[in-house]
C-alpha cells in the first residue's frame, strides 16, 4: 500500500492553474432586497465549505463551459438570491444576510494539464483544492467573503472543474446539493 502511494505521488505532476480576474455574477432578474435572518443554529455554523465537481469533455467539447456556467449561475441566483448578498452583523449582534444582489464571485481559470492528470478529486489534498477553489485575497473573516464563490477551471483535454466556496450558514449539505443540481 505504501509503495503504491509513493508511486502515485511520483507520477503526479505539479499542476499550474492560471486564474483570471474575479467577476461578480448578479441574479438574472430582479430579486427581493432586505435582510435575511439566519436561524440560531445557522449562527453557529458560519464556516466556509469548499467542494470541487469535475466534468469530462464530451464529443462536442466544452468550449462554452465557462459562459454556460456563468449564465446558469445568474439564473439560479434568482431563486437562491441570498447567495448574491453579503453577510453582515445585525444591531443585535447576530449574523444576517443583506440581500443586495451584488452577486456571487465568479472566476475563470485554465490548467496546464488534462483533467486526468490531477488525480483523485474525491479526497483532494489542500494544495490541489486551493488551485481549483478561489480564495478571496486578504479576507480576514467570513464577513469579507461572499456567501458563494465559484471558479470554473478549463483543462487541455476539454474537461473542466467547478470549484465552489459556500458558507455553511446559508445551507446544509442537502441544500448545497439542490443548489448545484439546479
Amino acid at each position: 500500500m505504501i509503495a503504491e502511494l509513493k508511486d502515485a505521488l511520483q507520477h503526479e505532476k505539479e499542476v499550474v492553474v492560471k486564474a483570471g480576474e474575479p467577476q461578480l455574477v448578479a441574479p438574472a432578474t430582479e430579486t427581493p432586497n432586505g435582510l435575511y435572518y439566519l436561524s440560531n443554529l445557522d449562527q453557529n455554523i458560519a464556516v466556509v465549505i469548499k467542494t470541487i465537481y469535475s466534468f469530462k469533455s464530451n464529443e462536442k467539447g466544452n468550449e462554452t463551459a465557462v459562459e454556460t456556467m456563468k449564465d446558469a449561475l445568474a439564473r439560479v441566483l434568482v431563486h437562491y438570491y441570498p447567495l448574491a448578498g453579503r453577510l453582515t452583523i445585525s444591531p443585535e449582534m447576530k449574523l444576517i444576510v443583506d440581500c443586495t444582489a451584488e452577486g456571487a464571485v465568479f472566476v475563470e481559470a485554465e490548467a496546464d494539464c488534462d483533467l486526468a492528470d490531477i488525480g483523485n478529486l474525491e479526497k483532494p489534498d489542500p494544495i490541489t483544492l486551493g488551485k481549483f477553489v478561489y480564495d478571496i485575497p486578504g479576507a480576514k473573516n467570513i464577513l469579507e467573503i461572499p456567501p458563494l464563490v465559484a471558479q470554473v477551471t478549463k483543462f487541455k483535454c476539454g474537461g473542466f472543474t467547478l470549484g465552489l466556496s459556500m458558507n455553511h450558514c446559508m445551507f446544509d449539505g442537502l441544500g448545497a446539493m439542490e443548489f448545484v443540481s439546479s
